[in-house]
């Protein structure tokens, strides 16, 4: 397979590793700075950094990928996520994946509810897919756990993952405890896999409270490389 494709595949797993909030235990933060750390064995990948902001019901979602040894073949990344935030969780309105490296490459994706259809900008072609319930985006699906019953053991997601809409699936295998520079602390842990696509599993360790961060993040590439993303800093929590 090509490697470009599956460095993308990596990509596209590790930048969001976002930070989020349980809407039964706490109201959803204001604003919030999250770093994380890419994996590969020893190695380090790269560096993910996310910046969320709320003002009023509006919010935006930023996340940097600064990539270091193999990740640099897909070179730096920015992407961006704005959209409205209520009580049933996100609900994004342009979505923007900017390739800093190779701009041709960017991608522009626009949500219309009245018409129920998602446009999709790549490379001068514009697709339109069909706005599901629920549907979201790469860096605001995993905050939709927060607006999920804790006691849910499977989650379907439609996300716009890149180029198309996929369906994430995930179901809860165990709890299990991860060690970061914040502490140690409980987490749900989800198998994943995206609906009709071959060697998509993967791993999301979900802290349980007082609010639902992703701490780690574990995905097998096709050509049995395991890369790993584990919380640095976050100021969601508190330092030990």
């Amino acid at each position: 397979m090509n490697l470009n494709l599956n460095l993308f595949k990596i990509f596209s797993f590790t930048i969001f590793l976002l930070c989020s909030v349980n809407a039964g235990a706490k109201l959803f933060p204001k604003n919030f700075h999250s770093e994380y750390q890419l994996f590969q064995k020893n190695n380090v990948l790269g560096k993910v950094v996310v910046d969320f902001s709320l003002k009023n019901k509006n919010y935006e979602i930023k996340a940097i990928t600064n990539a270091k040894g193999i990740m640099k073949l897909l070179g730096d990344r920015e992407v961006i996520s704005k959209g409205i935030l209520n009580l049933y969780g996100f609900s994004p309105k342009k979505f923007e994946i900017k390739n800093k490296k190779i701009p041709k490459k960017n991608i522009l994706v626009m949500f219309n509810y009245k018409d129920k259809i998602i446009e999709l900008k790549y490379k001068q072609e514009t697709k339109k897919i069909l706005l599901k319930n629920k549907h979201f985006d790469l860096l605001t699906y995993l905050y939709q756990f927060n607006f999920e019953s804790l006691s849910k053991e499977k989650y379907i997601f439609e996300v716009v993952d890149g180029k198309k809409s996929r369906t994430y699936i995930y179901n809860k295998v165990r709890n299990d405890f991860i060690k970061t520079h914040s502490g140690k602390f409980e987490a749900d842990v989800y198998e994943g896999e995206i609906k009709g696509k071959s060697n998509s599993k993967h791993y999301l360790w979900i802290l349980r409270e007082p609010y639902r961060i992703p701490l780690k993040i574990e995905v097998v590439t096709d050509v049995g490389i395991k890369i790993e993303q584990v919380l640095l800093k976050t100021n969601l929590l508190p330092a030990e």
